[in-house]
């Protein structure tokens, strides 16, 4: 069994894995993410589930410029008559998936995802309040080896997405922006739960996501270390942090990290056919 030292030890190793060295400013802001998983089989070998959440900074938090204010005043959620302060709703997200499994170890998932961002949009008017909307659909391949004690998986998901600009426009217009995201995580047993921790990695696979060279592709990560407890055959909760970590990007490249800082607490229901 591990001790808390050696949790601790991995998780900043996860957390050194998303910001690999470099002489570059990282910010942190801290939130509350309440997650709610609800899924059910539906015949032998198939699964569906909706996985819904929202990140929320129950206090306003001003945001260092990064050197590059006008970067930083465009970015972001905040209020309109201070484009570096964030609070309340960062965005919010929900998934409905339909899961494959292909043998003990081997799953495929299709989903529909779509996220609702706050924005701050520069107009001619002036800076406004709006919702940025994004339309995602994905496939994902996961290989999990399960243990007594320690199990661990790998999975691999290809998002196609479909980002609506906010820019003033004759008409609404659309951007795709796909992407692979790669993750990897452990569950170990403790007590009458288990500790789990993962980190996944998000690159960009869209023409003009290099900025100024290869590295600019890797935009996003999430890392999260939980401790899970299953209470019935119907109902398990995860609570720990996750840190969603952002590069900001400009005319030059990366200028540095944001980094959120979520306690996440997560409440899966396992419903029955018939429900």
């Amino acid at each position: 069994m591990m001790t808390a030292y050696r949790w601790g030890a991995l998780f900043a190793g996860m957390m050194g894995l998303l910001t690999v060295a470099q002489s570059q400013q990282h910010i942190h802001l801290y939130g509350v993410m309440p997650t709610v998983d609800v899924g059910m089989p539906i015949g032998e070998g198939w699964y569906v589930e909706n996985y819904s959440f929202a990140c929320i900074l129950p206090m306003e938090q001003l945001r260092p410029s990064f050197g590059a204010t006008n970067v930083m005043d465009a970015y972001g959620p905040g209020e309109v008559e201070d484009g570096r302060s964030v609070r309340a709703l960062v965005f919010a997200y929900t998934e409905f998936d339909v899961t494959r499994t292909l043998s003990p170890a081997w799953s495929l998932t299709g989903s529909y995802t779509h996220e609702w961002v706050p924005s701050n949009v520069v107009r001619a008017e002036g800076v406004e309040r709006d919702t940025r909307n994004e339309h995602r659909v994905w496939l994902q391949s996961k290989y999990q080896h399960k243990g007594e004690t320690v199990s661990w998986w790998w999975r691999m998901r290809w998002d196609q997405r479909f980002i609506e600009d906010l820019a003033p426009q004759p008409e609404a217009t659309w951007l795709v922006r796909p992407r692979l995201r790669q993750q990897i995580g452990a569950s170990v047993g403790l007590g009458q739960g288990a500790v789990v921790a993962s980190t996944e990695g998000f690159v960009e696979a869209w023409d003009g996501a290099k900025v100024a060279s290869g590295e600019d592709r890797f935009r996003e990560a999430w890392s999260s270390l939980q401790y899970s407890r299953k209470v019935n055959d119907r109902f398990r909760w995860d609570a720990g942090p996750l840190v969603v970590s952002w590069k900001q990007l400009g005319a030059e490249g990366s200028l540095g990290w944001s980094h959120y800082w979520y306690l996440q607490t997560t409440a899966f229901f396992t419903l029955s056919q018939g429900e």
